[in-house]
């Protein structure tokens, strides 16, 4: 079809934060010369002589015509005998094109964002397809994804578990490191909890 697909790596920050991205991409649009029509400016197309403007051919066989689409004009009837000098009769150019757009925070990967109508343009003038936005999250050195929480491992001493302490973790998103009380008796494996 029209639609478009665009892949997106996003550090496990970016896709736990959102934020604002341009999108640079190819597409095919009407050709700016001869605006889609795929002629050399101030021509019209000649009727087909294969199909005389029918768009479709018959062939007899025994005593049954066969009615096929014609392959000269491929049905359209008229045929474009002065192609256009920049697309060469297929009204179309590949130009780069660039978009903005805001990556909501929370994202994960194999999420997907649709930008309606940023596709190619439909045949005919029809309707624009759409970009869709694949989001692939890199792996993270210290924190991994479970679910909408966030999860990290972090080493701590015997005498911490027994006793009970305070340690700092880093959270993402902000330079300072945040204290995180470990409670007496804590066993290994054990899961804590931040909001």
């Amino acid at each position: 079809g029209n639609s478009l697909r665009y892949d997106l790596n996003l550090t496990l920050e970016e896709a736990f934060l959102g934020k604002e991205q341009d999108l640079k991409f190819h597409r095919l649009e009407d050709c700016g010369s001869c605006h889609g029509t795929g002629m050399t400016p101030g021509t019209e197309p000649k009727v087909c002589m294969t199909c005389q403007g029918r768009g479709q051919v018959i062939r007899s066989q025994g005593f049954f015509q066969i009615s096929s689409t014609c392959p000269s004009c491929h049905g359209q009837g008229r045929i474009i005998t002065d192609p256009c000098s920049e697309c060469g009769w297929g009204g179309k150019v590949r130009k780069e094109r660039s978009v903005s757009v805001r990556i909501p925070p929370g994202v994960d990967n194999g999420s997907q964002l649709r930008l309606r109508g940023e596709g190619e343009p439909g045949e005919r003038g029809g309707t624009p397809g759409d970009l869709f936005v694949f989001i692939h999250v890199k792996d993270h050195d210290f924190f991994s994804r479970e679910g909408d929480a966030l999860a990290c491992e972090i080493p701590v001493s015997f005498v911490q578990a027994s006793l009970g302490a305070t340690v700092e973790i880093p959270l993402l998103g902000e330079k300072d490191a945040h204290p995180l009380a470990i409670p007496q008796g804590t066993q290994p494996g054990e899961v804590l909890k931040l909001a």
